[in-house]
């Protein structure tokens, strides 16, 4: 995000920061990224949701990458059933990929998110994310 935000937690994926509007923040990193390190964040967002009770997320996806197909399954088998079903996690404004490789495997996810009572929107600007998160409830 572009304003200076508390960071929870960091890696070569992406930094996990705290709003002060109530919603964790992901940035994602531009380049590859190991997959501890993807799965380091997921869980350290998973841990902050919870901690804070959390529903809300803005997933800045702009730099990302295209998902592996490893990522992909993790994030649909095994985070997203324990962040959603579990947890408190049910809202993400999602900045879209600038890569259209990227932009594909996320809204692939998203498709599939969907079954799992996660409700998205894709947003164009970090205004408009944060106003479709202030309005969730």
């Amino acid at each position: 995000m572009s304003l200076a935000l508390p960071v929870y937690f960091e890696n070569a994926a992406a930094r996990i920061c705290e709003s002060p509007e109530g919603f964790a923040v992901v940035k994602w990193h531009k380049g590859g990224r190991k997959p501890e390190d993807f799965r380091a964040v997921l869980s350290q967002l998973d841990r902050l949701l919870r901690l804070r009770q959390w529903s809300k997320l803005l997933a800045d996806q702009r730099d990302l990458t295209a998902f592996t197909e490893a990522e992909r399954t993790w994030v649909l088998e095994e985070w997203l059933p324990r962040a959603v079903g579990e947890g408190p996690y049910r809202y993400a404004a999602v900045l879209l990929p600038l890569d259209v490789f990227a932009r594909l495997a996320s809204k692939s996810v998203t498709a599939e998110s969907h079954k799992k009572r996660l409700t998205y929107q894709f947003c164009e600007t970090e205004a408009e994310a944060v106003k479709w998160l202030q309005q969730q409830r």
